[in-house]
């Protein structure tokens, strides 16, 4: 996401190939790191995106007490990204971003998480954090479990699998006065499983993977009890007895997944209160071309093969065009294309990026549109960025 600027393009123009195309990040006053409160320093810069305005951050970097156990929650690398930027979108209407700093969760550790995604007839180790440690997904009998041969194993699994997969935090800070914050709220995300994936092992020590497939009312279900169990122990803290909670529940894509998944519900929680009222949240991924874009939103699909087909007419070149289109509330919030190409030159890169400027605004005029066109070596040489708000294009060559 890039902050918009309209740089003009000619072929005197050169840029580092590591550099931002643009940097016009105005900083804040650098302040002191600490008062006499020890509370930490607030932050020196602000970034705004086309689509989004991201928080400030601290001066000082803390990594959350978490770092890292992501990754061994959630499989898939597009589903964390979403997973933790969607999170932020979720929480701009409770914690707004020029009033709020952001943080990487400082409350919920690696052991209790660890401890949360075990099943509640598991044994849980021993947490350091003033939370209840039992596990949250569903239970199986785990003598009878222990006991069985493979085949019942996996029938077990699939009967009980596995729903939650992560739980996400973030921390929203305020200023305090004397230049210093203090905490103003947390969000919280659960990562849910559209598949449950597993393996069992044999006598002899060969694995036998398995795979079960959830249904969205299962999920739902689910979510909803787990939510609120999470939001209770949240308020067992006294440092988040009273403050608000902004809770959201995300459902992961299948492996190898091109696209992210989804949050799909949301709540928040008042100071000193516990109950939840959970709201949908109605978005939804879709890569172009496929099967699901053309029967979910034709017109949009039959927009973009037409895109598609100007530039093959064009350039002799061409190898293909992929998209990623967000929707919300059932309509296109924002379309990102990649288009590689083979060039012989700059003066190609030139050629092709403005012809492909004046299709986005033929094509697409009311969306908002980011296109990245790389080289054959999956080099980026040329960025689009069009929103229908403003008059011109982002175009940079790099």
């Amino acid at each position: 996401m890039l902050k918009k600027l309209l740089v003009i393009v000619s072929a005197s123009l050169i840029l580092l190939s590591g550099c931002l195309p643009f940097d016009n990040l105005k900083k804040d006053p650098v302040v002191e790191e600490e008062n006499n409160d020890n509370e930490k320093a607030i932050p020196l810069q602000n970034i705004n995106t086309t689509e989004d305005k991201y928080y400030k951050s601290l001066k000082n970097y803390e990594p959350g007490a978490a770092r890292g156990e992501i990754n061994y929650g959630v499989d898939n690398r597009i589903d964390i990204d979403e997973m933790e930027l969607g999170l932020m979108r979720l929480s701009k209407k409770t914690f707004d971003v020029d009033e709020y700093y952001f943080q990487e969760g400082q409350y919920i550790s690696k052991d209790t998480i660890r401890n949360w995604l075990k099943r509640t007839s598991q044994d849980v180790g021993k947490g350091k954090d003033a939370f209840l440690q039992e596990g949250l997904n569903p239970g199986l009998d785990e003598k009878a479990y222990e006991n069985a041969d493979v085949k019942k194993k996996i029938d077990m699994l699939k009967k009980d699998p596995k729903i939650l997969s992560y739980i996400l935090e973030q921390n929203y800070l305020k200023d305090s006065g004397k230049d210093s914050v203090k905490l103003g709220g947390i969000s919280i995300a659960l990562a849910f499983n559209s598949t449950y994936y597993f393996t069992v092992k044999d006598e002899k020590g060969r694995l036998h993977p398995g795979e079960e497939d959830l249904t969205a009312s299962e999920v739902k279900k689910y979510a909803a009890k787990t939510g609120q169990e999470v939001i209770n122990r949240l308020r067992q803290h006294p440092e988040l007895k009273d403050v608000p909670i902004v809770i959201g529940l995300y459902l992961e894509e299948k492996h190898g997944s091109v696209v992210p998944g989804n949050y799909f519900g949301k709540a928040v929680v008042k100071p000193g209160e516990t109950k939840v009222d959970w709201e949908d949240v109605n978005e939804k991924y879709y890569f172009f071309p496929s099967k699901e874009a053309e029967e979910d939103h034709r017109e949009d699909y039959n927009t973009f093969i037409q895109f598609e087909s100007k530039i093959k007419e064009y350039f002799p070149n061409y190898i293909g065009v992929i998209g990623e289109a967000i929707y919300r509330e059932d309509q296109l919030s924002k379309l990102s294309i990649e288009i590689p190409m083979q060039f012989q030159g700059k003066a190609e890169v030139i050629s092709f990026t403005q012809y492909v400027n004046y299709l986005v605004k033929q094509y697409f005029p009311d969306e908002v549109v980011e296109v990245n066109i790389k080289s054959s070596l999956d080099q980026i040489e040329s960025l689009i960025v069009s929103d229908p708000s403003k008059e011109d294009s982002i175009v940079h060559i790099y």
